[in-house]
């Protein structure tokens, strides 16, 4: 339904108030991801919502979407450290390793699509994954040199706000359809 002008601004009033919730919310958020503040990732899984199709269960393929993205980002990590693909040297400024160990692990990612799998939310949680890797918050948190400490901790704070994004981005659709069916009546 188009909605006019005075419609949509109680909508982006609506949705306003949703986004400053979340800014307070965040206050408590970082004590369940080791101090890490990543409501960027909220927001960006927010919009997924709406670009999944705007129901709970594409939610969930969402959320799920972002796990395999974490899952190949590791694979990445991984493969970069195997003998034959660790020692390429760079080529003029090229990483060769990395884009060796990406083209191993995009095959699977992309036919992971017939699996039902959501490819856009695997590569939107890849690239928050790598994101995630380099905050300085995780570098404190994980005891030196525990790798896997260190993913474990990594993928936890990026899907508690992945969580916390689709969660918002189902509210957002409950109230509004709410709202829209008001003005229809």
């Amino acid at each position: 339904m188009a909605l006019s002008n005075k419609h949509l601004f109680v909508v982006s009033c609506g949705l306003a108030l949703q986004a400053a919730i979340l800014v307070l919310l965040n206050a408590f958020v970082p004590k369940l991801t080791h101090g890490m503040d990543m409501m960027w990732i909220a927001f960006q899984a927010w919009a997924v919502y709406f670009v999944a199709g705007c129901t709970p269960l594409n939610g969930f393929k969402a959320w799920v979407g972002y796990l395999t993205g974490i899952i190949a980002s590791i694979a990445i990590i991984e493969l970069m450290g195997v003998p034959g693909i660790k020692g390429i040297p760079f080529v003029g400024g090229m990483n060769f390793t990395m884009a060796i160990a990406v083209f191993i692990v995009v095959i699977p990612a992309i036919m992971s699509e017939n699996l039902k799998n959501m490819v856009p939310a695997l590569f939107i949680g890849s690239g928050a994954f790598f994101a995630t890797m380099s905050h300085p918050a995780l570098t404190e948190a994980v005891p030196s040199g525990c790798i896997t400490t260190k993913f474990l901790y990594a993928s936890q704070v990026e899907l508690v706000y992945c969580a916390l994004g689709l969660v918002f981005g189902y509210i957002t659709v409950f109230w509004r359809g709410k709202y829209e069916a008001s003005l229809a009546k």
